[in-house]
């Protein structure tokens, strides 16, 4: 929920997604984007919490290395640490996750504030390595062939084209998400200017009630 401060300017702090962009546009929008890019997304606030289902998942991560909390807590911690680098950048940020694929971080920022970061990837540029991936099946407690075969199914995608993706996504997404700042900007110049005009109001009626006053001991005198 916005919040205006007492000099009428918007906390940024108080700023959520939703207060920018409608998020079931921003669902079927993801979903889309997932599809024609040939990679999953998910749409995480500020804390790390999802604010929109996840899209087009592979079967490696939401099957096997998301099926476990240690697993959970290493997608976690990577993600983390690929939003700040993003946040850093100002801009898309693609990188190795702790589970071997190839991930990218979007953030969704207004005037320098980070208000959501959008990750997407699950894809690899190379031959998976099935050494690795078994050294995580054991790590994780999951089975060693099943995770194998799901690594395998994973799509191996050109990094220009990851890249691409990546900032196309960001362009898109921030430019819809200025647009509702502007809205809630034009909003709180609404209700300041409708103030003032209150207040402009008041005063003149004080004058005027003044001026009567002035008039009415006048005609006494």
């Amino acid at each position: 929920m916005v919040k205006i401060l007492e000099n009428n300017e918007i906390d940024f702090n108080s700023i959520e997604l939703s207060d920018l962009i409608d998020i079931q546009m921003l669902q079927k929008f993801q979903d889309d984007f997932a599809i024609a890019f040939n990679c999953a997304s998910v749409t995480i606030n500020k804390d790390g919490n999802p604010i929109t289902k996840p899209s087009s998942y592979t079967k490696y991560c939401s099957k096997f290395v998301q099926s476990t909390s240690r697993g959970q807590n290493k997608c976690a911690e990577s993600h983390r640490k690929m939003g700040e680098e993003a946040v850093r950048l100002g801009k898309p940020y693609i990188g190795k996750c702790s589970s071997g694929l190839i991930d990218f971080a979007v953030p969704i920022m207004i005037q320098g504030n980070l208000v959501a970061t959008i990750l997407g990837g699950q894809v690899l540029t190379e031959a998976p390595n099935e050494g690795s991936c078994i050294n995580i099946a054991n790590e994780l407690g999951t089975d060693e062939k099943e995770m194998v075969n799901a690594l395998n199914e994973v799509d191996i995608i050109n990094m220009r084209n990851i890249q691409s993706a990546a900032n196309v996504l960001f362009l898109v997404i921030n430019t819809m998400v200025k647009d509702g700042y502007t809205k809630i900007k034009l909003d709180s110049l609404a209700k300041k200017l409708a103030n003032t005009f209150m207040q402009t109001s008041a005063t003149i009626e004080e004058l005027s009630a003044s001026a009567l006053n002035i008039t009415g001991e006048q005609e006494n005198l």
